[in-house]
């Protein structure tokens, strides 16, 4: 799924509301998400499926910065391919 880069207080990735009812059931809590290599987990909020579809943390951010993708003109966030391994197991690239 196309996934953007986002900021507000802090770095994450922006999900959308239409992957979150696709890919991402109520139930789910946390995510694992392997980034670079490296696999971490993400707490899910409450508003995740409503308002706020994004997953956030410093883990995020470093790997942001590691491809330069911490700043963005008005809008237009980098895009980035969130693939779905098995349950609640991620790939970000």
């Amino acid at each position: 799924m196309k996934v953007k880069a986002w900021k507000g207080g802090g770095y994450g990735i922006r999900v959308g509301k239409p992957n979150t009812a696709k890919a991402f059931p109520k139930r789910w809590t946390r995510i694992f998400v392997t980034m670079g290599g490296q696999t971490h987990t993400f707490k899910l909020t409450s508003t995740f499926w409503t308002t706020c579809p994004e997953f956030r943390g410093k883990a995020v951010e470093r790997w942001l910065r590691r491809r330069n993708a911490t700043s963005w003109a008005y809008r237009k966030p980098p895009a980035f391919t969130l693939t779905k391994m098995r349950g609640r197991r991620f790939r970000l690239h």
